[in-house]
């Protein structure tokens, strides 16, 4: 039997737990600090997440026997080594592994040596090596904070104006704080932008899924870069020629690096790609799902996601048989106006018992006075399944409808991508 401590309080982190809390050899089930919307399926527990003492003596009181990594920052806190030290499993990348993420320079560095495409790039650590790079490549150009910034630590610049307030942003305002101490510069390629997902051992893989984030704050992908407004799986894009494209130009041999670099990655892998010309560029890798891209990911799965984790820890995942459904699943975002930037908390929000077919993914949301309020930029992801895309899409937006708050915002254009796709095909 398995007493099991889920980290982190996303969606993302509601998703896993709702996706595995049903599984009958689950004696308890606990999220740190978790949700409004993890309490309907576990216990919730105020423990600091980067707090890996705090987190060991409620393992140990507990009895804890495995721990599932939601988030990155935990990661980058080197929770995964510290709890392997202790032989209680764990599932999610070691801090090494973890600088697939936390240092895009890192990424870039390592894709460079194992020849795994990627965008041109340079490091650069002050504003003049910026201006000085600017004129060798011209515009547009992509400014990244190498360190973790929220999803946000991205800046595409187009032209001038959009550059110097990029520098402004990185260097002169510290508006993403340490991790933009030092800061890539990159060539921006043009073309379609998906993810691939896999769930990696140390050696071997599987991947689980494909997805669209959309990641700007408005309609038609306009506005400032936010943590995800929504996202739809599978995509059209991510046909068998491109699987193995990515297998055997990316997928294998950044696992080749990190074995070789003695630091195998264990977890779920996350690789962000541009479509250009029928070919795959790595734009970034996650070293965990995405949010909110769990959200339709998982749905999907129709096979033990417990099993899934555990065949991953153990180093057996080519053993695993990965059923997915023949679904789609888009999720809106339901968002605090004003995010990404300032907004509101502590909005009652209601029309959620009102929801039937639908999956709700609590966010930024927590329990007061026996209601269910905002409490967070992100606060609900609202899922629709169905045989059919745009029947998909319809269902999650007819739940939005229901459901209301103070200030509610979400993009009305969700999915609208594959659909265009999809058109095309035919």
């Amino acid at each position: 039997m398995y007493k099991i401590l889920i980290i982190g309080s996303g969606a993302r982190e509601h998703a896993i737990a709702w996706s595995i809390y049903k599984d009958s050899r689950i004696d308890e089930l606990f999220c740190a600090p978790g949700n409004a919307g993890t309490l309907l399926v576990s216990k919730n527990i105020e423990i600091d997440i980067m707090d890996n003492n705090s987190i060991n003596l409620f393992v140990k009181e507990n009895n804890i026997n495995l721990i599932i990594v939601g988030p990155e920052q935990p990661l980058e806190n080197g929770i995964v080594d510290y709890f392997e030290t202790r032989n209680i499993k764990i599932f999610g990348p070691n801090k090494y592994a973890s600088q697939l993420e936390t240092s895009k320079l890192f990424a870039r560095n390592i894709m460079e040596k194992y020849n795994i495409p990627q965008p041109a790039f340079f490091e650069c650590n002050s504003e003049e090596e910026i201006l000085s790079i600017q004129g060798q490549i011209g515009l547009p150009l992509v400014l990244k904070a190498d360190g973790l910034a929220g999803g946000k630590g991205v800046i595409i610049c187009r032209n001038l104006n959009d550059f110097h307030s990029g520098i402004d942003d990185m260097v002169k305002n510290r508006k993403f704080g340490s991790a933009s101490n030092k800061i890539s510069v990159e060539e921006c390629l043009s073309g379609e932008e998906l993810s691939v997902f896999a769930i990696c051992d140390g050696n071997s893989y599987k991947i689980i899924g494909s997805a669209q984030d959309h990641k700007r704050a408005y309609d038609y992908d306009k506005g400032p870069n936010t943590g995800g407004m929504g996202a739809y799986s599978p995509t059209p894009l991510f046909n068998d020629t491109l699987k193995a494209k990515v297998e055997n130009n990316i997928l294998e041999p950044i696992l080749k690096a990190l074995e070789e670099l003695d630091n195998p990655f264990k977890g779920f892998l996350y690789i962000g790609i541009m479509l250009v010309d029928d070919e795959p560029y790595v734009i970034e890798f996650n070293v965990r799902l995405g949010d909110p891209e769990a959200q339709v990911l998982l749905p999907l799965i129709n096979s033990s996601v417990l099993d899934m984790i555990l065949y991953a820890i153990d180093g057996t995942i080519k053993d695993y048989k990965l059923k997915v459904d023949a679904n789609y699943a888009v999720a809106v975002v339901l968002a605090a106006k004003g995010y990404p930037e300032d907004y509101k908390k502590g909005m009652i929000i209601n029309g959620l018992d009102s929801v039937n077919d639908d999956i709700v993914f609590h966010a930024g949301t927590k329990i007061h006075k026996n209601k269910v309020i905002a409490n967070g930029g992100r606060v609900l992801s609202v899922v629709g399944l169905d045989l059919d895309l745009n029947k998909a899409i319809s269902k999650a937006y007819e739940s939005v409808k229901i459901i209301n708050f103070t200030d509610k915002y979400y993009r009305s254009d969700i999915g609208l991508k594959a659909t265009v796709y999809l058109n095309e095909k035919e």
